[in-house]
């Protein structure tokens, strides 16, 4: 099996830090669903379509952790409790949290794919295989995970951290347009002329 990592931060408090698992899929799946609402008319013979909105996307991993040869500890739960923390808030540091913490936001890093920033919705670990004396060495988690992006539009596994950049589109601009007609121009939308803004970096258009 191969090494993955979950790469993991918290914004409040200011934390981060990563578990290292073991990771070989047959496939790797990521879904995505959403919202329409349909407007019937008599004139139709189907309702029109009108969208709503986009859910998160979701992915499910299956992760192995093994310590039975691990020189520095001999007992699993060293690293499934990390993983079991990644549902609590402030990733389970209890002496930093305050009553806005959440769990911490989590992405996972597999070779050359990287997906995109999610939480982690449950975990379910299974031990698998124990010491004589009793103390875990084995374990299988089940782990799913929910995107959480503020711009959600890339779900698809990049390459390598870099490939994960939006492609960029150049126009030149006269000094008697505006944002919202640009906006419109280029997204039937002039609504995103503060995303226009920010984007550039125009701190006052």
């Amino acid at each position: 099996m191969q090494t993955a990592k979950l790469k993991w931060k918290s914004a409040i408090p200011p934390m981060k830090g990563e578990i290292k698992c073991q990771f070989n899929p047959a496939s790797l799946t990521i879904s995505k669903q959403n919202v329409w609402e349909g407007e019937k008319s008599p004139a139709f013979n189907s309702p029109w379509l009108k969208f709503k909105g986009g859910e998160s996307a979701s992915y499910k991993l299956s992760l192995f952790f093994d310590t039975h040869s691990d020189d520095d500890t001999n007992d699993v739960r060293h690293y499934t409790n990390q993983l079991l923390q990644l549902t609590l808030r402030g990733a389970g540091y209890s002496m930093f949290l305050v009553p806005w913490s959440s769990p911490p936001l989590v992405t996972f890093v597999w070779g050359s794919i990287v997906l995109f920033d999610a939480v982690v919705e449950s975990v379910q670990v299974t031990f698998t295989m124990f010491s004589p004396d009793g103390v875990p060495i084995r374990a299988k988690a089940d782990v799913e995970f929910k995107q959480n992006e503020l711009i959600g539009d890339d779900i698809i596994p990049a390459q390598n951290p870099t490939s994960r950049s939006d492609a960029r589109k150049t126009r030149v601009v006269n000094s008697h347009q505006r944002l919202d007609q640009i906006a419109f121009e280029e997204y039937r939308d002039p609504s995103y002329w503060r995303l226009l803004a920010e984007v550039n970096n125009l701190d006052n258009p």
